[in-house]
């Protein structure tokens, strides 16, 4: 056993853990963070960045399909599999390797192993040279998150967690995805652009749950073009193996039917990895689903313990968990006035086409007695969508009636993940859509669709025959 003194331990290096590391060493504090994978957490390793470089293959291979209206003869693309995922695997190697540098360039220790937290003060970690004994002023809890299961399903040969779906060393023919929410959408959306047959499975009333309904119609058209079959209020039950492949027993409206794949993606959510940490003996109060209840500066129950990213409640969102990461660190400086609030948490979603939100949904203004007044504008209209072949979708605004304050901004299309920024800004900063309308927006470019929404809003869109 050996032991090591710092100013604060970072227990996990994901885009929580590592932000926070990062901010206290460039403010001159001693940081060791605790890690036991690579660094980069979920997100860098197997979730945010490997996804989207599939994703964006997979949009190469639909692109080329189309290339024909441009005036293009373009042979039929095939697919290098394993050239693919070395592809893949080398943007996540340069992602991870560049936070190991910026470890080395604020003086941020990286101890490899698994923690556990012994006091307020106290970390032990479990490394491949023995235990590790650190003591630190302030603990940071970035533990992040685990694949979810359901009964009957576990994860293995046959059933694909994220994790090996995106490392596949061959292509299946037929999947079945369990979850039509952000991950199996995801995912489901790129096997179907590489040619495999997918089936999603969905318990709710719809494929991505908790998205504006509008939005949801949009991804489920251009779903099932791409050979997507959906099934809702429907729900897995079992599976046994069947020939060559999988028979998946699922029962929909009080029937049960079965379907057939070589694969079965279990998407169904993810939930906060806190279990091996001790929590209970040291006093740290988490709930029944394990996440870890914090303030409004990440403070937990116990003084000088803080918890940031998948292990508190709210969206497991990588920049929701940077956002609060730089929380902490402000917090356990001094600095004061640094505060998290979930107000303002943009989403966004890579399915085909993307998702993104921010603020309040239609019915939930609703819900809440606001009388709301909504602008709507299609990307069909915009030439911009037109030239480059992406003109479904649209941008729903939502603002309060009395004052024309944004309150939400939700949107379907080509690029909108990379839109939503504005919008997040100006409900952040309390602006009403007469401000953004007010803002000259350049042509021709897809921002405009928000700019003319919010238009709308006044029944005022110049470009609308509405």
């Amino acid at each position: 056993m050996s032991e090591k003194n710092t100013d604060v331990v970072v227990i996990g290096a994901g885009p929580a853990g590592y932000v926070c590391a990062i901010r206290l060493g460039q403010l001159g504090r001693k940081v060791i963070c605790v890690e036991e994978g690579n660094l980069g957490g979920t997100c860098l390793n197997v979730g945010c960045i490997p996804s989207k470089a599939l994703i964006s293959a997979g949009h190469f291979m639909e692109h080329a399909e189309h290339a024909s209206a441009m005036g293009f003869t373009v042979d039929t693309p095939t697919l290098d599999l394993s050239k693919l995922i070395a592809w893949k695997d080398s943007i996540v190697t340069r992602l991870t390797g560049g936070i190991g540098m910026l470890f080395e360039k604020r003086g941020v220790e990286w101890l490899k192993g698994s923690a556990r937290v012994k006091d307020a003060n106290t970390v032990e970690v479990e490394t491949a040279d023995g235990l590790v004994v650190v003591k630190a002023r302030d603990i940071v809890i970035a533990s992040g998150s685990i694949p979810a299961g359901i009964p009957g399903f576990e994860f293995g040969e046959h059933i694909w967690s994220s994790a090996e779906a995106l490392s596949p060393e061959t292509l299946p023919k037929e999947m079945i995805v369990i979850g039509g929410g952000v991950i199996g959408m995801e995912m489901g959306s790129f096997y179907a652009q590489v040619g495999t047959k997918v089936t999603v499975i969905e318990y709710a009333d719809q494929i991505l749950p908790g998205v504006d309904p509008e939005l949801v119609k949009v991804v489920q058209r251009k779903a099932k073009k791409l050979g997507v079959k959906i099934h809702v209020s429907a729900s897995a039950k079992s599976w046994k193996p069947l020939g060559d492949g999988l028979s998946v027993a699922v029962e929909i409206s009080g029937k049960t039917r079965e379907f057939s794949a070589d694969k079965i993606l279990l998407a169904t959510g993810r939930r906060p990895r806190t279990e091996h940490l001790n929590l209970d003996i040291c006093g740290v109060k988490v709930d029944s689903r394990g996440f870890i209840g914090v303030d409004s500066q990440c403070q937990t129950s116990i003084p000088h313990i803080y918890a940031v990213g998948d292990a508190t409640t709210g969206p497991m969102l990588a920049h929701k968990g940077s956002a609060q990461g730089l929380v902490v660190a402000s917090a356990i400086l001094g600095q004061g006035g640094a505060a998290w609030d979930a107000q303002v948490v943009p989403a966004v979603i890579f399915t085909d086409p993307e998702v993104a939100m921010v603020g309040m949904t239609e019915a939930e203004a609703i819900e809440k007695g606001i009388d709301v007044k909504i602008g709507r504008f299609n990307f069909a209209a915009n030439g911009r969508a037109m030239s480059i072949q992406a003109s479904d979708g649209l941008v729903k605004v939502v603002t309060r009636a009395s004052d024309d304050t944004l309150l939400g901004v939700h949107m379907v299309g080509p690029n909108v993940t990379d839109m939503i920024s504005e919008a997040a800004i100006a409900i952040e900063a309390g602006l009403t859509s007469e401000d953004i309308t007010l803002t000259i927006h350049p042509h021709p470019t897809l921002s405009e669709v928000f700019m003319e929404a919010c238009e709308d809003v006044h029944n005022l869109c110049i470009h609308s025959a509405k």
